[in-house]
């Protein structure tokens, strides 16, 4: 009797093993071919520009080959691609030809220049900076890049000897208005007296216009720092040429001199690995926010000059640890430059608005 039972027991756990064996070589198993579907997954970026422009598209491929190199998934670039519909409808189909099942718009005016093809293809994913257009099968991503030019705005208020700021700016859109608007803001926090004064190039990239822009700030207007919202360095150089200070515009490491203060940066990185990581963990169905700021350290400033004394690091601190703490840098009371109110004491002005309204100046820009 005794020998029955032991070879039942036997029989039991050999039964108990080979059921956990099984189990671990499904799970196993399970995770081989989730590994293998990711590193089949291709991603397409179009990019406006070539990726070594000291500026946006440079940092933009930085950020997307870490994030891509991070997850394991394969990416495949597009660049110099303008901000017009045959070259870029050329370039998004090409992509879906090659079976790629996500597609990034990288520059603002590219989902709405194509809305069409991206709505004719429900089984593409696409991203793109702009909230401006809505499908089931886009998502608009970006960061708080404003928090990162209000940020510049206090270096640039706590630097100039003139009170006289000069800001060559590009597209007349709610993007670079919402930046252009928190830069002013943060000038004055910190120099109530200080004006901005602003011109505009109507291109992101246009090297003549732009020179022609700062000159004009420099000659006329008496700016003895100049900050700008361009995808190249022009401004920079013209900057330097004339002696004065200027704030760059997604530069990483100081490539100039001293006389450039800081620039702001955006740690693509952090955003692209983000939602591309939520794709592969199939949320994408779901009502995911990229819009990634200071709470993430998605956005800051790149670098200080030596020119920038300690006394002014401790104001951007300040804010810094403000701003992470929950503070909208768009509240309290806040005047357009037609003299309209747009915030009242004890209100801030709402994400929708900043994302799909703001398509005005504030008080205290000047435009010559």
């Amino acid at each position: 009797m005794k020998s029955k039972i032991t070879i039942a027991a036997l029989v039991a756990v050999a039964a108990f093993f080979a059921l956990l064996y099984l189990s671990f070589s499904k799970v196993g198993n399970d995770e081989i071919k989730k590994k293998a579907e990711v590193q089949k997954l291709r991603v397409g970026f179009v990019l406006l520009s070539d990726t070594a422009d000291n500026g946006w598209n440079e940092t933009h491929y930085r950020g997307i080959k870490a994030a891509c190199d991070t997850l394991g998934v394969q990416m495949t670039l597009t660049t110099e691609i303008p901000e017009e519909r045959l070259p870029l409808e050329k370039a998004v189909n090409d992509m879906i030809a090659d079976s790629m099942k996500i597609i990034v718009l990288t520059s603002y005016s590219y989902p709405i220049l194509i809305k069409d093809i991206i709505e004719s293809h429900p089984e593409v994913m696409f991203y793109g900076i702009n909230w401006e257009f809505d499908a089931p099968n886009y998502k608009a991503y970006f960061a708080r890049i404003y928090q990162a030019r209000y940020l510049a705005g206090i270096v640039a208020g706590a630097m100039t000897k003139t009170n006289h700021i000069g800001y060559v700016a590009a597209m007349k859109n709610i993007q670079v208005y919402r930046g252009l608007n928190a830069f002013i803001l943060g000038v004055q926090s910190v120099n109530p007296k200080a004006r901005v004064y602003v011109r505009w190039s109507n291109s992101w990239n246009e090297g003549h216009i732009e020179t022609e822009n700062a000159n004009k700030l420099i000659d006329s207007s008496n700016v003895d720092l100049i900050a700008f919202h361009q995808d190249r360095a022009y401004i920079i150089e013209t900057a330097e040429k004339h002696g004065i200070y200027c704030i760059g515009n997604h530069v990483e490491n100081n490539k100039f001199s001293s006389k450039m203060l800081s620039s702001i940066a955006i740690n693509w990185a952090i955003i692209y690995k983000d939602f591309i990581q939520d794709y592969i963990q199939k949320k994408d169905n779901e009502n995911m926010e990229y819009w990634l700021g200071l709470e993430k350290d998605a956005v800051g400033l790149a670098f200080y000059s030596s020119e920038v004394p300690d006394s002014v690091k401790t104001l951007v601190k300040g804010a810094i640890d403000k701003i992470k703490a929950g503070y909208n840098i768009f509240s309290g009371k806040i005047f357009d430059s037609n003299g309209n109110k747009r915030s009242e004491e004890g209100e801030s002005i709402s994400d929708e608005v900043l994302r799909s309204d703001m398509e005005w100046l504030i008080k205290g820009a000047i435009e010559p």
